[in-house]
């Protein structure tokens, strides 16, 4: 894995847009970045930004919550920003199965209020990464560099200075464990113990033989009582043909009528009853105009008749009316009146026209009354027709009771009723019987089902509980082999850490081969030294500046030991080494750390004389330093090729 660049926008003291290239050059042996600056400009910043890019609210720790890591997001945008937006961008490019891909990922934020924003983008060649969900890139980019491998590469001063000051730190430990694996395999052996702790608990299973006993028990009950019930249906069958034969036998004497003899009795009296009623109001209807509806034709004729009359009447009255205005008009000669004898002759002429209606035939009443009468006679025939009907059959219905009831004859008939009484008697008694047959085999069938049910059950309980078992067993057993895996790549790993661990130890420091063998305890890893001759060096035997050494070859071996190609950042390694050491760590280890070191150190650390020595291995070199009275830092890129002597003639110039 190699680091390409670093953006950070608006975060910790980087106020602004800042890019750091930190590509090394393989080919010309240039592995080393450097970013120098004084105390506070920004150096552990710069670690803090690369973590975050990475690892997100799990670069402050495993157990930090959603609200501290929000907070903590809203204290890294820059105090002096104008807008609240800051983000961190990390390109880098990694090998998987045998392809180089490159990678960008990005962490951006907002301030909204109190609340913070964030938004993570990530991307492979160029292009958004889709194949994965987006709910579980963190999850990808760690399995990528875990977090408990990282400490071994990204380190700063006061993890170097813990080490120093305590070899049994547990700093040290952690990295122990992330190197030999041992927190995987802890945390496997939780998970084993917790899932056997459950299985354990479900160790009880049912009692599947009492269930199929009780199932047995019930299918043979069910076959006895379906039996029965057959028996019980047959029976049944027979006496429903005897009582058909009875109730037959008792129709033919008129037992049918014998059982209804006072009801047959009581309807014929309604029946009769109804029939004078409709007697007398059919005689009420021809007592009236009734009849007339028989002779429709002559009853139309008639009518006619008496419209003539009608208007005779009518035209005797209009001549009554004028005979009586004729007197009145001659009375009155003497008065001014125009009437002249011509025109009463004309209006008598006119009278006597209309009244030329041949013979009319006379009258008993008058013929308004005649008309009125016959104007209901269409409605007084259907009155009629339907009292008819009704009547017709009232006299079926009493003609059918008085012959039910001649036919009846009582000695037989008791006889027949008797045996049809017998045999509807047993009939229903075989019914009743036959019901609770049937009731119990459904009972049984329940029964038997869910019974069936339970032993299904039972058996797949009694299957799962093996199944869990040999689980179980499974589980025992792969503990078994986690410990036996666990002393093997113990004794392996912590062997090769020994070694690396001594030849870098004693490349560092002055007094060569003061260690002769590294013993790592794999129980509590703490950390024994020891001479050729056997004995042991204790931490009060080193220097202030063997104990950083100490510290810093032991990360370099663990390392070299996990067989990962990572880059190294490296904060502030030279703060407590003399000179001496200074030049050992610049000369011997920088360049070989890893094919990407990248040393992040203060401008008095890094002397002149110690430029020159590490030059030909740097690609690049940022200063970074505060400016705008010390509240955000500026980053300067400079040759990296350029000598301490070229250095201050241009800083001089």
């Amino acid at each position: 894995m190699i680091l390409h660049s670093l953006r950070v926008h608006n975060f910790g003291l980087y106020g602004g847009t800042h890019e750091f290239d930190l590509s090394p050059d393989a080919e010309a042996n240039r592995p080393v970045v450097l970013v120098v600056g004084h105390n506070g400009s920004g150096k552990t910043t710069f670690l803090e930004a690369v973590r975050l890019a990475l690892y997100g609210k799990r670069s402050l720790g495993p157990r930090v919550g959603q609200s501290e890591y929000d907070a903590h997001l809203l204290r890294r945008i820059t105090n002096t920003a104008s807008e609240r937006h800051a983000f961190v961008e990390l390109c880098f490019t990694s090998h998987h199965l045998g392809t180089k891909d490159t990678y960008v990922v990005r962490r951006e934020w907002a301030s909204r209020g109190n609340s913070v924003v964030e938004a993570l983008e990530f991307s492979r060649n160029d292009t958004l990464v889709e194949d994965i969900p987006r709910e579980d890139w963190n999850h990808y980019l760690e399995d990528m560099i875990p977090a408990g491998v990282s400490q071994l590469f990204f380190f700063d001063g006061e993890k170097i200075q813990d080490i120093a000051d305590d070899q049994g730190s547990s700093g040290l430990t952690e990295a122990i464990k992330s190197l030999l694996g041992l927190d995987i395999i802890d945390q496997l052996r939780g998970d084993l113990a917790l899932y056997k702790a459950r299985t354990v608990d479900n160790q009880d299973g049912p009692d599947i033989e009492a269930i199929k006993r009780d199932l047995e028990i019930a299918r043979t009950d069910l076959v006895i009582c379906e039996e029965h019930a057959a028996s019980l249906s047959s029976k049944r069958t027979q006496l429903a043909r005897r009582s058909e034969a009875a109730q037959r036998f008792f129709e033919q004497e008129g037992g049918s009528v014998a059982i209804s003899r006072d009801a047959l009795s009581e309807k014929l009296k309604s029946v009769e009853t109804e029939f004078n009623k409709l007697v007398a109001a059919l005689k009420s209807h021809m007592n009236g105009i009734a009849p007339f509806a028989l002779a429709p034709k002559l009853v139309a004729s008639y009518l006619a008749q008496v419209e003539r009359a009608k208007d005779t009447h009518s035209g005797k009255a209009v001549e009554k009316f004028v005979s009586a205005f004729v007197s009145s008009v001659t009375e009155k000669q003497n008065q001014e009146i125009s009437w002249t004898e011509d025109h009463l002759n004309v209006l008598k002429s006119f009278v006597e026209t209309s009244q030329e209606l041949g013979s009319v035939l006379p009258l008993g009443a008058d013929p308004e009354w005649i008309l009125g009468k016959f104007e209901n006679l269409t409605e007084e025939r259907v009155r009629v027709a339907t009292l008819s009907a009704n009547l017709a059959s009232c006299l079926q219905s009493r003609a059918q009771l008085r012959e039910q009831l001649k036919n009846f004859r009582p000695g037989a008939a008791a006889t027949a009723f008797e045996e049809l009484k017998k045999s509807e008697h047993e009939l229903g008694g075989l019914e009743s019987e036959l019901a609770r047959a049937n009731a119990e085999a459904a009972r049984l069938r329940t029964l038997e089902a869910r019974l069936d049910k339970e032993y299904r059950k039972a058996r797949d309980a009694i299957f799962a509980l093996s199944r869990a078992r040999e689980r179980t067993d499974l589980a025992t057993r792969s503990q078994d082999a986690l410990d036996a895996y666990e002393k093997r790549i113990a004794a392996k790993r912590l062997a090769s850490l020994s070694q690396h661990f001594v030849e870098a130890f004693n490349g560092l420091v002055t007094r060569k081969r003061l260690v002769h063998k590294v013993q790592v305890d794999p129980e509590t890893f703490g950390i024994r030294l020891f001479r050729d001759g056997g004995d042991e060096i204790l931490s009060s035997d080193l220097s202030a500046g063997e104990r950083q050494l100490f510290a810093i070859s032991m990360l370099w071996a663990l390392g070299r030991t996990s067989g990962r190609e990572l880059p190294m950042i490296i904060d502030t390694p030279l703060s407590r080494l003399d000179h001496t050491h200074r030049t050992k760590l610049m000369s011997d280890y920088l360049p070989q750390a890893s094919a990407q070191v990248i040393m992040l150190c203060t401008d008095t650390e890094l002397t002149p004389d110690l430029a020159d020595l590490v030059a030909p291995h740097v690609n690049r070199r940022f200063d970074i330093g505060v400016v705008d009275e010390g509240r955000i830092t500026a980053v300067s890129p400079k040759p990296a090729s350029l000598s301490s002597d070229t250095e201050e003639e241009i800083y001089a110039h």
